[in-house]
């Protein structure tokens, strides 16, 4: 990546620094970018989880065909419970976007809101669905 970067860059060589300091410039931002980038969105590898996370994302990556009826049940009072936590607008977006797969295009002519707000909304739920989950997960395993 960072011969590429140098080769599209050439051209803003102007000469006054050594090629080596120009050269190395550019390594250390493509460096400083890549490690911001992935503070973003880190990267979770599966063997740094432990046994019960494995479970936990196991389980929810089987579709809802595989899960036996009491697991599938159980998952369907717990979205339940963490969707009423939400705020209305909270709530009708995270219904909109994941439970009937409306785009966001979809659901700003629905609702009339901008596409940053419904972007923000549905961060800010989902945030504090995951928040209300890892509190829950936390009761029971005490």
């Amino acid at each position: 990546m960072i011969f590429i970067k140098l080769f599209q860059k050439l051209s803003q060589f102007s000469g006054k620094v050594p090629l080596e300091h120009w050269v190395s410039r550019i390594a250390v931002n493509t460096c400083l970018n890549q490690i911001a980038a992935e503070k973003v969105r880190p990267e979770l590898r599966q063997a740094d989880l432990s046994e019960e996370e494995q479970a936990v994302v196991e389980n929810l990556a089987a579709s809802s065909d595989e899960l036996s009826p009491d697991r599938r049940f159980a998952s369907r009072q717990l979205v339940e419970h963490l969707l009423d936590l939400l705020k209305p607008a909270e709530r009708l977006v995270i219904d909109l976007l994941y439970l009937q797969g409306r785009s966001v295009e979809e659901i700003r002519k629905i609702t009339g809101w901008s596409t940053s707000l419904i972007k923000v909304r549905a961060f800010r739920a989902r945030q504090k669905m995951k928040n209300q989950l890892i509190t829950i997960t936390a009761k029971e395993n005490l």
